[in-house]
Order: structure tokens, then C-alpha cells, then sequence
């Protein structure tokens, strides 16, 4: 994925960034890297719900008489730049609900995203459907793995039942050939956003008129999977940026509906649990409609609601649940400042946790200013080669063979000078020259100070 922008915030030069399967963007304070992951998150969660195809009118009148249709994804593909050049414009109209800010704020930002044709949408198969009220199929969508056929059934038995509008059997076919063509191309996202530890002390009371959703909900007909009819949420204002209110909505979801779930990775892989329960020093539990935080006290089990808990513990709230709940293949958590309020030896097993969910298929991407985090990430990246004593080493310093990444499989940019620079790496690792520079510069004034005093 690749995405440039330009007078978006901060950066008023023309900024490329590709994600890598871990991303990460270093930088001081006020440099822009939150304007960078929200602008890219923004576009990550809408896309495919303003995405357009120029489909035949032949096929739409044909669907209706006979029931059914094919359509070749290859056709699509072939303006598939076009396509995202006007999705991107359209986004940019956008931005401002993304940031929740004035809309003159972003009346001179250029943004784009990018297609790679590396890219092979023919090898994934997808499905999915629209239902009525009752639950049941009106319209199917179906394309088998390899192949670059869409099939397209309206599925109306009942003469009782109509059909969906022209306009909206358009929307939908562009919905389905969006996600059959970038489904897996734009991964799906998960923000967690800075201020996660006064949601997850606030959340009861940061309600955003979900009875005002729900009112609505009860009175739409037809439902696309699992998502919200047409955005329909979005019609609910809020106060807060995009992100941030999305963190809220999952948050405010804890009790009902995320703690009763359990996600792909977990079913695939359940030592992710023991890893998050090793950060936090516990694990959450739901008793009594709140969420409690469980943790050893000597030989017994403490219970204390999650508000009373540490800032560590209630920062680490949404990436729990997200794990246990939510997390699966092809997914992209995107995380501000995962350090937060997190001692360095739990910023080193987060650095771990970011680099077995890349082995397991989910991207990563990031800001961070913390040294620990890189300067873990950089002995993972050095155990991803063989050499002599490697066993040896690993079990001294209490490393998974698992406990590797590739330097190929990272992306690392610095913000500054109203940009972003792309960081080297190398078989050592991630070349951050502003930490470097501090952590130099506190030990000389150690030095300076120690020999002034004569120590």
C-alpha cells in the first residue's frame, strides 16, 4: 500500500509512504506523524464505501430479467488507477470529517493512494450478500479462488418481496467488486488511538447518541454483511476525530459484544493471550456488566474495576480485546504511541507481540518515541539470520526462535522538515538519529557533570 499526500497538516511537501508489514514513524513532538496515521487510517476504514465501477447498463437490466450475472474483474482492473484517483479526490473531501476539524482546514491537501499490480486479486475467493429485514438473501455475491469472475444472483422468490432499486443494486455491485479487487489489498484497520486511557476511564459517559443509531438501524431494510447500511453511523455526529471515536464505540462494545467473541488469531494461535496477560500482569474479565481487571495479590486473585486499575493497565484495554475479539489475518493495527505508560521491559514484549502478529499475517504500523521499542525491534531483526551460537543465545536471553523479523518486511520514516524521511535499514537495524542523538547527549552531560564534581 502506498499512499502520497501533500498540505495535510504539518506537511506541506510531498510525502510518499508505503506500508510495509510493519510500519513505523519516528519523529519529535508537533512533526505530523498522527496526521500521517490518521489521514491513511481514514482512508483504510471508508474506502469501499464510496468506491464506483462503471458498470454496464446491459448487465444491470439482465440481472433483473434473468436473475443472475458475470462480470470479468479484469475489465475493472484495467482502470483500476483511475478508479482510485477519483476515490482519493473524493476522499480528500472527506478529511474533515476524519479529523473532525473545519473544512477549510483541508482545501489545499493533495491526497492519493496507489495500486501495485503485484497485487493478485484472482487468488483469493469472496463472498457475501445483501438481506432483507427478515434475514434473508436478496442479493449473492460470489467469486471462487483463481479466477477473475464475479457472479451475481438476485435471489427473489417471494412476488410479495421487490427487488432493490437500480441505484441501489449499483451501490452494491460497486461494493462487492471493491472488496473483490482491494479487499486484501487494503487491509482491514484497527486504531487504537493516544488518548485510549481516558476512554477507557470515560467510555460510560462518552455516549455518541448510540440510541439515535440504533432508531435508525431498526427502520433500514437491507443490511451488507456485517457493516452498517451505507455508512449510516456516520450520520451520528461527533466531537472527535475518526479514530478516536472509533476507540470509543469499541470500547462502549466491551461488555456486550467483544468479550463474548473470540477471534481467528486466537482460535489459530492461543498463545497471543498469554503474551497480552504477560504485559498487563493480569487479564480482564466482565462480571456484573463492567469490565474488572484480574491480577495475583500473593496466593489470591485480585478483582477491580478497570477505571481503579494502573494507566498501563487501562491503556492496554482496546488492544486486548481487539487481540482476543477481533484480530485476524489480513487485518492492520494501527497504534499511537503503544508505549504508553508501559515500563521498558513491557515495551520490549510489546515490541515481540508486534513482531509475531507480522509472522501470523497482520500488519503493523505505528509512531512511537520510544528507544526501547526500536532498540528491541533491532535485536529481533538481527535473530532473523543464522549464525553460530544462535540457539545458545536464544535461550540466554530468553528468546523464541519465533522472536525474529525481517528487515525487508519493515518500513521506518522520521517526520521532520515538514516531511517524511525514509529511515535506512540495515542487518543491525533501524537507524533512529534523533534517539541516538538524546541518549548521546544525556550521557556527555553525565560525563560533563560527574567530572565537574569531581566523581
Amino acid at each position: 500500500m502506498k499512499f502520497t499526500f501533500k498540505n495535510l497538516g504539518i506537511f506541506d511537501k510531498e510525502t510518499t509512504v508505503e506500508l510495509g508489514d510493519l510500519t513505523i514513524i519516528c519523529g519529535d513532538n508537533n512533526t505530523g506523524k498522527t496526521y500521517a496515521s490518521y489521514a491513511i487510517f481514514g482512508f483504510l476504514d471508508i474506502w469501499n464505501k464510496s468506491i464506483s465501477f462503471d458498470i454496464p447498463e446491459e448487465k444491470l437490466t439482465k440481472l433483473y430479467s434473468d436473475g443472475s450475472i458475470q462480470l470479468d474483474l479484469n475489465n475493472f482492473i484495467q482502470t483500476i488507477d483511475e478508479t482510485l484517483t477519483d476515490l482519493s479526490k473524493d476522499y480528500i473531501k472527506y478529511l474533515p470529517k476524519i479529523f473532525s476539524s473545519h473544512e477549510d482546514f483541508f482545501k489545499t491537501t493533495k491526497f492519493k493512494a496507489f495500486y501495485s499490480s503485484n497485487n493478485n486479486y484472482k487468488d483469493n475467493s469472496f463472498k457475501s450478500s445483501v438481506k432483507t429485514a427478515d434475514n434473508e438473501d436478496i442479493l449473492l455475491f460470489e467469486k471462487q479462488e483463481n479466477s477473475s469472475i464475479l457472479h451475481i444472483s438476485l435471489l427473489i422468490e417471494d412476488e410479495n418481496i421487490s427487488p432493490p432499486s437500480l441505484s441501489m443494486t449499483k451501490h452494491f455491485i460497486n461494493l462487492s467488486i471493491g472488496k473483490a479487487l482491494l479487499g486484501s489489498y487494503f487491509s482491514n484497520p484497527f486504531a487504537i488511538s493516544s488518548e485510549r486511557t481516558g476512554i477507557s476511564i470515560f467510555y460510560k459517559g462518552l455516549d455518541i447518541k448510540k440510541s439515535i443509531f440504533v432508531e435508525q438501524l431498526q427502520n433500514v431494510d437491507l443490511i451488507f454483511e456485517d457493516t452498517f447500511y451505507l455508512g449510516m453511523f456516520e450520520e451520528v455526529t461527533s466531537r472527535y476525530a475518526r479514530p478516536i471515536k472509533k476507540g470509543i464505540d469499541f470500547v462502549r462494545d466491551i461488555v456486550d459484544v467483544h468479550s463474548k467473541k473470540k477471534s481467528q488469531l486466537i482460535k489459530e494461535h492461543p498463545e497471543f493471550l498469554k503474551m497480552m496477560q504477560e504485559i498487563i500482569g493480569g487479564e480482564y474479565k466482565i462480571e456484573s456488566n463492567q469490565i474488572l481487571f484480574v491480577f495475583k495479590k500473593g496466593r489470591r486473585k485480585e478483582r477491580i474495576p478497570v477505571y481503579m486499575a494502573s494507566s498501563a493497565v487501562k491503556s492496554m484495554l482496546e488492544l486486548y480485546f481487539y487481540i482476543i475479539s477481533m484480530a485476524k489475518k489480513g487485518d492492520i493495527l494501527m497504534i499511537d504511541e503503544p508505549e504508553l505508560n508501559l515500563h521498558p521491559a513491557n515495551q520490549r514484549k510489546l515490541a515481540r507481540l508486534f513482531a509475531r502478529l507480522v509472522k501470523v499475517g497482520i500488519k503493523v504500523f505505528i509512531t512511537t518515541h520510544s528507544d526501547y521499542l526500536i532498540k528491541e525491534l533491532n535485536n529481533l531483526i538481527m535473530l532473523s539470520d543464522d549464525f553460530e551460537y544462535k540457539d545458545e543465545v536464544l535461550k540466554k536471553l530468553k528468546y523464541s526462535i519465533d522472536d525474529n523479523l525481517l528487515p525487508s518486511h519493515i518500513k521506518v520514516y522520521i517526520a521532520e522538515n515538514k516531511t517524511l524521511t525514509e529511515a535506512p535499514i540495515t542487518k543491525y537495524g533501524i537507524e533512529v538519529n534523533s534517539f541516538d542523538k538524546e541518549i548521546g547527549d544525556i550521557n556527555c552531560a553525565f560525563t560533563e557533570i560527574t567530572l565537574a564534581k569531581g566523581i
